[in-house]
């Protein structure tokens, strides 16, 4: 029916496109990375806050109780 013939691709060709896949996957790692990386220390900042209000509010609640 409708058939496509593919010539064969120049020599260098395959591995062009090797190195551009591999690039790609590097960026998406070094991305990846950075992202995680960010989530992981707003996380630590957000649990940090809530720590020190959790305190607070215990240590407020201790004096209250014991005077």
């Amino acid at each position: 029916m409708n058939e496509e013939r593919t010539e064969p691709s120049p020599p260098g060709t395959r591995m062009r496109s090797l190195r551009r896949h591999g690039l790609a996957a590097l960026v998406l790692l070094i991305c990846a990375y950075l992202l995680f990386h960010l989530l992981f220390h707003l996380v630590i900042f957000l649990a940090t806050i809530a720590a020190i209000v959790v305190a607070v509010i215990g240590a407020i609640w201790a004096i209250h109780t014991l005077f």
